[in-house]
């Protein structure tokens, strides 16, 4: 495993100066357009993506080709919207979605229950099932994509789901591919550093294909942990760039902006101008790794506390009904500041 690590981390390392020397597929103003950086207009290679999808041929996913084709096409529709080729949000959203359904019927993925009665009796229909997942995993690939505005805040926090599924399960002797679930963990660190220095972004292709994969393999873990593990475990590890997903579709219905259009307020880009405002410290670059830092931490405790009641659905949801209202205060907070 040491061995491997390190292998990828030189991989990594002589793929960015590649890529850089090359002056190919960076993150500047040819590619990205319909995503602002918020931290600096140095060329940065979008390479995060790419080292995840190599990273997966070396792991057990390898056995399960369906998988590994719809990480890969997921990747591939990112890919396109990073190179401008697909710059339609609702052609991506197709395309996301023709991939997200054919898996889901092809890899027989299904959530059975989320201990309300009568959504159980309709995820007992097929089609209502296939609908439902398509939908939870249409909003954490796109909301994923909204975070992913500040160095390490995407890649971190599915490194901190990945490990408190990790942990849990060995806390509760529960049933998970460990092999996988490490080499997962290796990967996201070697990637959360070359992002915290702003050397690598993951950028659509990357963020896309995380996203979609921890959903995918959240979804097992509640199938095959159902009788221990509550539904409400997932909807706390993954709460945060689904929140940020709905409430910008609601801000931006509300304001009567464009749904597809970016802009620079959602919360994260909210905290990153807070802290360049009072100008604590200087180096831009340094300033955006902290302000995601600090909103992973903040996710951090939350599930770090949610991970003692993986069986109690009230209190889980109380979680989670607790994270909206801080989220709103938060949102509400740092609007007016920067609008003051």
């Amino acid at each position: 495993m040491i061995i491997k690590f390190f292998i990828f981390t030189l991989i990594y390392f002589l793929m960015n100066n590649l890529f850089l020397k090359k002056n190919v597929f960076l993150d500047k103003t040819e590619t990205s357009k319909h995503k602002s950086k918020v931290s600096t207009q140095d060329k940065t290679p979008l390479t995060g993506g790419l080292i995840i999808i190599l990273f997966l041929f070396f792991t057990p996913i390898i056995k399960d080709i369906y998988f590994l084709l719809a990480i890969l096409l997921i990747y591939l529709v990112g890919l396109l919207s990073d190179l401008n080729i697909l710059a339609s949000p609702l052609r991506r959203i197709f395309f996301q979605l023709f991939v997200l359904i054919a898996y889901i019927i092809i890899g027989d993925l299904e959530i059975k229950s989320i201990s309300i009665d009568f959504f159980d009796k309709l995820l007992e229909i097929n089609l209502f099932n296939i609908f439902f997942i398509s939908l939870c995993l249409l909003v954490l690939i796109n909301g994923s994509n909204f975070i992913d505005g500040l160095n390490t805040l995407v890649v971190n926090y599915f490194l901190i789901c990945i490990f408190f599924i990790y942990f849990s399960s060995l806390y509760y002797n529960l049933q998970l591919d460990f092999d996988l679930f490490t080499d997962i963990i290796f990967i996201l660190i070697i990637i959360s550093v070359f992002n915290f220095f702003g050397k690598s972004f993951l950028g659509d292709s990357g963020s896309y294909s995380l996203a979609f994969f921890v959903g995918v393999l959240c979804i097992n873990f509640i199938h095959y942990n159902s009788n221990v593990v509550s539904p409400y475990f997932i909807a706390v590890l993954l709460w945060y760039p689904a929140i940020e997903n709905l409430f910008s579709i609601v801000r931006r219905s509300l304001s009567k902006r464009d749904l597809s259009g970016a802009d620079n307020l959602h919360l994260h880009h909210l905290i990153y101008l807070f802290f360049k405002k009072k100008n604590f410290i200087e180096n831009k670059v340094l300033v955006n790794s902290l302000s995601g830092i600090l909103i992973n931490f903040y996710n951090f405790l939350v599930i770090f506390l949610s991970s003692f009641y993986i069986s109690n659905s009230k209190m889980l949801v109380t979680i989670i009904f607790f994270n909206i209202v801080i989220y709103l205060f938060a949102y509400k907070f740092f609007r007016e500041f920067n609008t003051n």
